[in-house]
């Protein structure tokens, strides 16, 4: 039986693949349980990518709707962490 939460689960990890163009780990012993230690796992995963065009649209997004226009701002560059956990708090919201 598919419940809410399993739902709500894989509509998570399909916004996090669209997003971030990544795979998270399986669960595991190792599992990454808390917002903060996605957003360090992000944040290693994604050190030398930049920011695709989904990405691009949720952080410009972001940036109005949280009044933060540094969101916006370089996303030709690197991710940084800030645009990262801003992205991981909306999904998880």
């Amino acid at each position: 039986m598919v419940t809410k939460d399993s739902l709500d689960t894989v509509e998570m990890v399909i916004a996090f693949e669209e997003i971030f163009g990544v795979d998270l780990p399986d669960p595991g012993p190792d599992a990454l349980v808390g917002i903060s230690e996605i957003v360090d796992w992000l944040e290693i995963a994604l050190s030398k990518q930049r920011p695709n065009k989904a990405a691009q649209r949720s952080l410009r997004k972001l940036a109005i709707e949280q009044r933060r226009p540094e969101l916006a701002e370089g996303l030709d560059g690197f991710w940084r962490r800030e645009q990262v956990a801003a992205i991981v708090h909306e999904i998880f919201r």
